[in-house]
This record gives C-alpha cells, sequence and structure tokens, in this order.
C-alpha cells in the first residue's frame, strides 16, 4: 500500500500536515519530533530517520486506506475533509444541546446543563457502539420525554463501567426531564441528526476520527464553561496536557511501550493514572497518542482490541467529583469504549473504602500524569501515616495538599514508574516543610526535567498562581547518585487571556515554545530553549527560574573568569543588627523604607516617625556606609548608600543591610550592584509572583562584575563621588535652611 503514496517524503509530510486539524504541531505530537523538525522535512532541507520515515508513511497509508472506504467530500487530494466535517458537526451539536437547555430555563446553571449535555452525549455514542440507533432511534409521536429519559437510563444501565457502578448507580444519570416537556425533548433529539449511526459508527473504529470527537469535547469544555470556578480548576490548557503527556510517554522505557501497544500485554505494562482526573483530559489524551502509534503497528481487529483493554484495564482516573467523573467518562466514551477505570474517591484517603480503593494501585502506576488541586490545608488525623507528617516543624500544623500528592505519587509509581505534574511553585522553591520534603524525596527519585510556566497558564481559571511541570523517575532502590536534569523556561504559551465582562477568554497566538521544550525534555539536550544541568541531592531548589535563569552570556562569563571571580561575599557582610524602635526614650526616630531608597542616584533619605507607631517591619540598624538593597522586586534594583547623618537609622525588613569590609567604598559597591550582571543573578532567585522576591542569603553567592583589582582602581573615583555628594546634601541643607529663615523674615514684615 505504501507504494501508493508519493515518493518524495517531503509532499507526504505536506499532506498529513493538511490533514491535520492542528497543522505542524498535530503531526510533531504524533510523530514525536520537534514541529521545527516537521517543518524541514517539508521544506526539503533534511531527510527523515529510516525509522520516522516509516512512520510517516505508514500513517499516509492509514489515512489514504480510510478515505477511500468514507464518503466521497471535497478536501485534500490525499485523504478525505469528512473527519474535520464530522469534528464540525459535534461542535455543532454540542452547541445546539447546550443552547437548548438554556432556552428552556429551568436549568439553574451551566453546571447543570453541563450534566444533561454529558449523559445525552454518552448515550448517544454508546448505543451506538453497541450496534443500536443513538438518539435518533426514539419515536417521536406522543410521550418523547418520557422516551429520551428512557432511553438514556437503559444506556447507562447497559454501558455503565463496572468501577463507576462502585460509586454511582444508574438513577444518578437519570435525565432530568419533566414528562411534559415533549417539545424540549425532540429540540434535543434533533441536535444529535448530524451524528448519524453509519457516520459515528465509523468513526468509533477509526483512531483519528475519534480522538478529534474527544479533542473537541475537551475543547468545547474549555470555551464554553469558563466562568465556572469549578470546572476551571479541573481544565489543564490542552498546550500543557499534550506536551506533559508527550514527555511522559516519551519517558517510558523501550520495553515497557512495546508491551503498553500490545493488545494482548498492555494490561501487564503498569497502569497509566491520574489521580485528580477531572474530566479526564490526561487519560484521553494519553490514549489518543498511543492510539496513533497503535494504528501504525495494528490492523483494524487489533486497534479496537487494544483500545478495549487500554480503557478498561491501564487508563485509571480517580476524583472526588461526582460532575467531574461523569465528564471523564463522557470523554473516553467518544473513543468508541464506555467501559472505562475511574473511581469515585478521594485520593488522599488512606483509610476506609476510599483507602481500600487507592491502596489497590500501589507500586503499579508505569507512568501518572495529573494537575492536583493545590491549596487544602490537611492536620491532626488527617495526616495519619504520612511519611511527611512526620516531617512537620513542631512550629506548623497543616501541610498543603500538594505535599501530601508527592508523597501519594511515590506509592502508585512502580520502580522506574514515571511522575509528569503540575505543582506550584512553592514546591520547588520554598524552604521549611517544603525543603525537608524535596530532601525526603531525593534518594528515591530521578529528577528528568522541570518546566516553568507562564503565569497566564491558567487565567482562564482566575489565577496567575506560578506553576511548573515536574517531571521525574521512582528508582528501584533508594540512591545518592546526581540527576541529568533538563531545565527550560516557557515564556511564549501560545495563548493571552483577556477578560470580557464577568468571563476570561483565551486568545491563541500561535503554537509558543511548549512544543520545542517537550522535544527537548525528551531528549534532554538542552541545546535550545532549556539547558541540562547535573543535580547533586543536596540542591536546595529545583526550580528552572534558578537552574537555567541566567542567559548563556552571563553563563560564559562566569565560566570563562572562573578563578578571578570577586563574590560579594568576599568584600562585604549581610549585616543583621536587630533594634526595636520602641525601645528609644526619644519621641521620634529615622526610619528608612523601601520608598526611601532611590536607584537612580543610589541615595538613602529616611522621614521622622513617632516611636509608638512604629511599623513591625522597623527592625533593622544601619550604620554609615551600608548599602541598602531592595529584597522585594530586585528587577527595580532599589539600591542605595546609607549617608553619614542616617548612622543608626531603623530600615525595613524589606531591605538588606550590606556592610562592605574595610578598605571598600559603598558607592561603588552600590553601582556595581545595579549592573545587569548582578540584578540577573538575583531574579534567577526569585520566588512569587505578585511581589516576586529574594531570600537575603543568596546575595553572599553574587559575583561582581570586576575582579578585585579592577575594583581597587576605581574605589578613588567613588570616594570622590561621596566626597561630592555630602558637599551637595551639605549646601542644600543651607539653602533650605537660609530659604526657610528668609521666607519667615519676609512674612513677619509683611
Amino acid at each position: 500500500m505504501h507504494t501508493e503514496l508519493p515518493e518524495n517524503v517531503s509532499t507526504v509530510v505536506s499532506m498529513l500536515i493538511e490533514a491535520e486539524s492542528s497543522g505542524v504541531t498535530g503531526l510533531a505530537t504524533r510523530i514525536g519530533v520537534n514541529p521545527a523538525t516537521i517543518s524541514r522535512w517539508q521544506a526539503g532541507e533534511v531527510r527523515p530517520r529510516p525509522e520516522l520515515e516509516g512512520r510517516l508513511r505508514a500513517l499516509a497509508a492509514k489515512r489514504l486506506s480510510r478515505s477511500r472506504r468514507a464518503p466521497a467530500t471535497e478536501g485534500p487530494a490525499l485523504f478525505s475533509a469528512g473527519s474535520d466535517q464530522l469534528d464540525q458537526a459535534f461542535a455543532e451539536s454540542l452547541h445546539d444541546v447546550r443552547e437548548a437547555l438554556h432556552r428552556n430555563g429551568r436549568l439553574s446553571s451551566r453546571h447543570e446543563a453541563l450534566d444533561e449535555l454529558a449523559k445525552l452525549v454518552f448515550a448517544h455514542f454508546a448505543s451506538i457502539e453497541s450496534g443500536g440507533p443513538g438518539l435518533g432511534g426514539i419515536a417521536q409521536d406522543g410521550g418523547v420525554a418520557d422516551s429520551l429519559r428512557q432511553f438514556v437510563e437503559e444506556q447507562f444501565k447497559l454501558h455503565l463501567p463496572t468501577s463507576v457502578a462502585h460509586e454511582f448507580g444508574a438513577d444518578d444519570f437519570r435525565l432530568r426531564l419533566k414528562p411534559t416537556e415533549d417539545r424540549l425533548a425532540r429540540d434535543l433529539i434533533q441536535c444529535f441528526t448530524p451524528l448519524s449511526p453509519d457516520r459515528v459508527g465509523r468513526v468509533l473504529h477509526g483512531a483519528r476520527d475519534a480522538d478529534l470527537l474527544n479533542d473537541t469535547f475537551g475543547r468545547f469544555l474549555a470555551d464554553s464553561f469558563t466562568d465556572e470556578k469549578e470546572l476551571g480548576q479541573y481544565l489543564t490548557p490542552p498546550e500543557v496536557i499534550r506536551a506533559m503527556t508527550r514527555i511522559g510517554l516519551a519517558s517510558l522505557s523501550t520495553e515497557d511501550r512495546s508491551a503498553m501497544l500490545d493488545p494482548v500485554r498492555c494490561r501487564d505494562a503498569g497502569i497509566i493514572l491520574d489521580p485528580s482526573c477531572g474530566v479526564g483530559s490526561f487519560l484521553a489524551e494519553a490514549v489518543r497518542q498511543l492510539l496513533v502509534e497503535a494504528e501504525t503497528r495494528l490492523d483494524p481487529a487489533g486497534v479496537t482490541a487494544w483500545l478495549s483493554q487500554m480503557t478498561t484495564g491501564v487508563v485509571v482516573g480517580l476524583d472526588k467529583s461526582e460532575r467531574m467523573l461523569k465528564l471523564a467518562l463522557t470523554g473516553l466514551a467518544l473513543f468508541g469504549a464506555p467501559s472505562v477505570n475511574l473511581h469515585l474517591v478521594n485520593s488522599l484517603a488512606l483509610g476506609g473504602g476510599d483507602g481500600g480503593v487507592t491502596a489497590s494501585f500501589a507500586n503499579r502506576a508505569r507512568l501518572i500524569l495529573t494537575n492536583p488541586p493545590f491549596g487544602a490545608e490537611f492536620a491532626g488525623d488527617d495526616l495519619r501515616g504520612y511519611a511527611v507528617g512526620r516531617l512537620l516543624p513542631k512550629s506548623d500544623r497543616t501541610i498543603a495538599s500538594e505535599l501530601l500528592f508527592l508523597e501519594r505519587y511515590l506509592q502508585w509509581l512502580a520502580p522506574g514508574g514515571v511522575l509528569v505534574a503540575v505543582v506550584p511553585d512553592s514546591v520547588l522553591t520554598n524552604r521549611g516543610l517544603f525543603r525537608a520534603i524535596r530532601s525526603w524525596m531525593a534518594p528515591q527519585v530521578e529528577l528528568c526535567s522541570v518546566i516553568s510556566l507562564p503565569p497566564v497558564t491558567f487565567g482562564v481559571a482566575g489565577t496567575n498562581t506560578k506553576t511548573s511541570i515536574l517531571h521525574l523517575r521512582k528508582r528501584a532502590q533508594p540512591s545518592s547518585d546526581p540527576s541529568r536534569v533538563y531545565f527550560a523556561i516557557c515564556n511564549d504559551i501560545g495563548f493571552d487571556v483577556v477578560s470580557r465582562g464577568s468571563q476570561r477568554l483565551k486568545q491563541r497566538r500561535g503554537e509558543g515554545e511548549l512544543p520545542q521544550i517537550a522535544a527537548e525534555a525528551v531528549e534532554r539536550d538542552g541545546a535550545g530553549i532549556g539547558q541540562v544541568v547535573m543535580l547533586d541531592q543536596r540542591a536546595e531548589r529545583w526550580d528552572a527560574t534558578f537552574h537555567s535563569g541566567l542567559p548563556t552570556w552571563l553563563q560564559q562569563a562566569l565560566a570563562i573568569h572562573s578563578e578571578e571571580l570577586l563574590r560579594l561575599s568576599d568584600v562585604a557582610d549581610i549585616a543583621n543588627d536587630r533594634f526595636d524602635p520602641r525601645r528609644l526614650g526619644d519621641e521620634t526616630f529615622r526610619y528608612i523604607e523601601i520608598s526611601d531608597v532611590v536607584a537612580r542616584d543610589c541615595t538613602v533619605h529616611a522621614k521622622d516617625v513617632p516611636t509608638a507607631e512604629a511599623p513591625s517591619r522597623a527592625r533593622k540598624l544601619v550604620r554609615t556606609a551600608d548599602v541598602l538593597l531592595s529584597t522585594v522586586r530586585p528587577d527595580r534594583r532599589t539600591i542605595g548608600t546609607v549617608p553619614a547623618h542616617l548612622d543608626r537609622a531603623v530600615c525595613s525588613t524589606g531591605l538588606a543591610v550590606i556592610r562592605p569590609r574595610e578598605g571598600v567604598d559603598g558607592v561603588l559597591l552600590a553601582r556595581l550592584l545595579q549592573t545587569d550582571f548582578v540584578t540577573l543573578q538575583l531574579l534567577r532567585n526569585n520566588i512569587g509572583i505578585a511581589y516576586p522576591a529574594i531570600d537575603e542569603e543568596c546575595l553572599t553567592d553574587v559575583v561582581l562584575p570586576l575582579t578585585r583589582q579592577q575594583a581597587e582602581s576605581l574605589v578613588e573615583a567613588a570616594r570622590e563621588v561621596d566626597s561630592l555628594r555630602e558637599r551637595l546634601s551639605h549646601a542644600e541643607a543651607r539653602l533650605l535652611e537660609t530659604m526657610t529663615h528668609e521666607t519667615q523674615r519676609w512674612s513677619a514684615q509683611a
């Protein structure tokens, strides 16, 4: 069959791109390469490796064969456009159902409309998959509402997965339709007319079309219900889902991946688990990406058998939200396999019925793909049985849910199993309990990659929480070996988020950087956006901002001059003379806050504050020539030198007090700390989004952009500046004093 394809591989690539709904990016994901590589193949600049060219031609041959079996339609020369037309028809059907439910006006929220839509979609596709007529087979004369309700109920009784049936009954899926609502029932049935059994039956046995419908369902949820907070929390952007799934599947060993693509052996290869599955997007994407490869290896009967085994025994979803689990069931049913392995449980429960279900997956997960809920706090009995609970400092009483999930992941992963999870950056950067848990995990895992996501990533859900993708492998045995880690910062995710009224909407603007970053993470070559670092287990931070935040030119400068590097700790100390101004007998004290430090000329001012009103942050005593550096927003370079007249003033704890050693000029040091060379080093230590800040302890490792000899040569010039500044200050004081005196005298004479 391959001989019927064009000989020129670039022509084959062009046809495959044209047939892909996502163009170059979609084909790159299917083949497992960088989108830029696809573009080079298409342009004829390079030829694919033999094994990759074989996959391209096998995929093209499959689609050519399918297009010849499909009804004639207008479209690309090589493939039928029927798939894309069906995708559009499905999207329109979903939209029409939603609008029909809203026109009825009885449902009080979009969530309720979403519940009913999911029931209808599942019942329609489950009926067709089993050889039935779908919703179109319901009689339209008299009692239509009752007939539609009975049809939906019957489909759930016949096809409700065993796993779900343990927590749900058919009554939980009963359509909320009154016997008198025949008109609404007819409208709902009519919405599914474009999705006829003839058309859908072919889709449910064709990999590309099945994943198209599933993808359409996911996009429909994201686009139609972005203003619902609960749903928004669970909808990870598809750009992130695709990249994470690609990284996770590519991290499987050759043996595991081969077994997972075998209809007979896939159940024994281990499970693909999402313990916070929401609407099932990660599970569906894992099936979608594997399905493309299964098509190139298996005949149609083998693909059908493999798909059944995958959805019933390999992909596993857990969630404590009934609504989300029902949506996950519907989404996976679109692959033509309504029997799926989903469980209504609390994934963090160690005891009771939920604990029994979650314990059954211990050491079985070959791959975990997930975006867990953040921010919930656990304490007391909830921590019983958790090892990380024993790491909790006595001063703390609670542990965030994301930290408990880390321990659960290690319990569920099989030796050699892979985790790809969205985590808040606090997991990777914060001290205290967070750092203790990283140290506890380090011997048990091989850290593979960390990808920093931009704040806009979850903007549709109403949060700018800084997150990253954490990718690791569970070691078979604890080890002290370092990890070879790929770190990357994604600044362009391919969309912006804009507000229109009360809604937050995505505005797509291209592919973004994630496809290339995912390709680099798989290869771990660090040749493009990211870089590879040998990470010692004693490393205090795991975030990409710290490990790959320095531009190439600065890394090279640091490396070239490594023997001559002058660190801040060589010329100054971080002073921490604490003082409570309320102990003073004076009525006022001189207070320096961040706004009193002027970056433009490195000057420091102060204000007189009543001692009784001393702010809680007024706690640091300063000396003449101390350099004050704002630890909040270091990008603003708020740095200045304390003048003699402010000796023993008190400054805010938001300022680091840097005390130059003897022979080191404070003015020169302040200017050196304002250089790009230093600022970029400080920014890699940032923690936080709204008010990014650094810990002043990182300052001791800062490298200055001069050698000691070069710095000494500038001391006299700096002292001259300091002297002139002091003279200017005295001159300004005399001017103001004279002006005040003359103004008062003039007023008195008037």
